[in-house]
């Protein structure tokens, strides 16, 4: 390698940095979607620049923590975490709602 040239290497706290996310909401991102931790992190990233993302992301550790109902220890953590991501990703904007959606032609049978 040239001796001009710099190696950069990002670090996984660089990642989540960058992407805005804990490293625990990417693990109920990927425990949600059945995907691995770094495409997590992606899929997350991504969803935090639609104006739902927060909205998904809040979603998806309040998903597992229903599921986890029957477990009182990962309740309690789920529990605590979500009141975090809720905090730390407040934004309401529900897609349930944009102009986008109104505007698709709905066919009900």
């Amino acid at each position: 390698m040239a001796p001009w040239m710099e190696v950069a290497m990002l670090t996984m706290e660089d990642c989540l940095g960058l992407a805005n996310l804990e490293a625990e909401e990417v693990a109920q991102i990927a425990t949600h979607e059945h995907l691995p931790f770094m495409t997590a992190l992606e899929k997350g990233a991504a969803f935090l620049n639609e104006p739902w993302g927060d909205a998904a992301v809040r979603q998806m550790v309040w998903d597992n923590l229903c599921r986890a109902h029957h477990n009182p220890a990962e309740t309690a953590t789920l529990l605590a975490l979500y009141n975090d991501t809720c905090a730390r990703h407040p934004n309401p904007f529900d897609r349930r709602h944009s102009p986008h959606r109104a505007a698709e032609t709905r066919h009900w049978h």
